[in-house]
């Protein structure tokens, strides 16, 4: 690869390139096998025009994903540093659609897509959850203390049971104020990971439209913080993007 980066979304890292074609799974596998730093994902960035890049974006088993937030942010600012688009306000095209991105030095905001949940809690291993939805599956648990909760072996039992036959995102979170959050996420085709965009955008939409937090509210991951905002209809992520 050429001119790639290795770059931080939040705490999720990844393997930033442009885009040359199609590549296979083995080749995604053997990027990350051979990369300097724990990566999450490996992101192809695709020029379109003056305003606009397409992320070709994969899991750093190989699998594709339907969105990646984190991903985005990384995408837009690697493409105004490089000189792909013109501008600091771009749209880049996603798998879920064309989302807005407005880069302002290390800060990436996201005009984000609105994710749905249902109001009905599935039960797992004594534990309720809520079943959320942005382009990827999401079940969001509330726990008593983040940094002890056992995910791995919760993500297991989840990924076992019958609700999520193709997989899941898991959120364990625990609400510290009105308006902020804690945070640890497992992702289905990577492991426990130190940030989440889309999680964070599923627990976000549920808790505030539930009244238990307010907008704005900072969500805290291990790997830093997530602003989210709805501004009229329109939800906003935002967020520290560096490199590695």
């Amino acid at each position: 690869m050429s001119n790639f980066a290795y770059m931080s979304g939040t705490g999720n890292d990844f393997i930033v390139s442009p885009y040359t074609g199609p590549t296979s799974e083995i080749q995604i596998i053997s990027l990350v096998a051979d990369s300097d730093y724990e990566v999450d994902g490996v992101i192809f960035v695709e020029s379109i025009d003056d305003s606009t890049v397409k992320m070709h974006y994969f899991n750093s088993d190989g699998t594709a994903a339907e969105l990646c937030v984190n991903g985005v942010r990384c995408t837009a600012k690697y493409a105004y540093d490089n000189e792909l688009v013109t501008a600091h306000k771009m749209t880049v095209v996603a798998p879920v659609g064309n989302l807005t991105a407005v880069v302002e030095d290390s800060v990436v905001t996201v005009n984000a897509p609105l994710p749905t949940y249902s109001s009905e809690s599935i039960l797992i291993d004594d534990i309720d959850g809520i079943k959320s939805q942005v382009g990827n599956p999401h079940f969001l648990v509330s726990v008593e203390n983040v940094e002890t909760f056992d995910l791995a072996t919760f993500y297991n039992k989840v990924n076992e049971s019958e609700h999520f036959s193709e997989g899941v995102n898991v959120e364990i979170y625990e609400v510290v104020s009105e308006n902020f959050v804690k945070t640890r996420v497992f992702e289905r085709g990577v492991g426990e990971t130190d940030a989440c965009g889309s999680g964070a955008l599923c627990l976000f939409n549920y808790l505030y439209s539930e009244k238990i937090v307010h907008n704005p509210t900072t969500i805290l991951f291990p790997g830093g913080e997530l602003d989210l905002e709805f501004k009229d209809t329109n939800l906003y992520i935002s967020g520290i993007v560096t490199y590695l």
